[in-house]
């Protein structure tokens, strides 16, 4: 039985997994990027190359990491860095990203593509401008990585982001018993709790490799 379950446990993993992959890798983000490539190509051809660079990046660690239920908290920051700047290339200073957290978290697991998402997120449900610009920030609340940004509402509302943080919250049930935390005032803001490390993870039988 106990077998059975754990077969069930990571077949689960991996369809939310494959959910995440599947929106990243999707058409329409390829179609974005296809379209800024050609546009930098004849305005700025030295930010273009980076952006293909960076571009190579992001599919590199999606590709790379497609079967790890786990990543370190380093990669992760690595990957949102090269996806921001493919953002930038594309809104230009209608939106920036801040990161501030302590060196010492940097090798803690994490769900892959879970701090894209929630940039993704941002810049899906928030208007944005040079005069108003969008503000995302990655800072440290006590036991929580915290993703935020001042709630500046469209006009035309986009679906719910309902669906994207139960795949976070799923994902993060498997490891942890606590909760994400998702608070909305005047920002959004959603803490992910810190995980141990994954060789500690795996030692606790939390972790298995795909």
């Amino acid at each position: 039985v106990l077998q059975i379950e754990k077969v069930k446990s990571e077949r689960m993993q991996l369809n939310l997994q494959f959910q995440s992959l599947k929106n990243q890798i999707s058409p329409h983000y390829l179609f974005n990027c296809l379209n800024t490539i050609s546009s930098l190509i004849y305005k700025n051809p030295h930010i273009a190359e980076k952006f293909i660079r960076r571009m190579t990046d992001t599919f590199q660690y999606v590709l790379g990491w497609q079967k790890q239920k786990l990543v370190p908290l380093k990669e992760e920051l690595d990957f949102v860095k090269a996806y921001f700047f493919l953002l930038q290339a594309r809104y230009e200073n209608q939106i920036s990203l801040e990161i501030s957290l302590p060196q010492s978290w940097y090798e803690s697991a994490i769900p892959p593509l879970t701090i894209q998402l929630l940039i993704e997120n941002a810049i899906k449900h928030n208007d944005m401008s040079i005069e108003n610009p969008l503000t995302i920030q990655i800072k440290s609340n006590q036991e929580y990585i915290e993703v935020s940004n001042v709630i500046q509402t469209k006009t035309i509302k986009e679906e719910s982001l309902q669906i994207g943080l139960q795949n976070i919250e799923q994902r993060y049930s498997f490891f942890t018993n606590k909760k994400l935390i998702i608070k909305q005032d005047k920002e959004f803001k959603v803490l992910l709790p810190i995980l141990a490390e994954i060789q500690s993870l795996k030692k606790e039988n939390h972790f298995h490799e795909a």
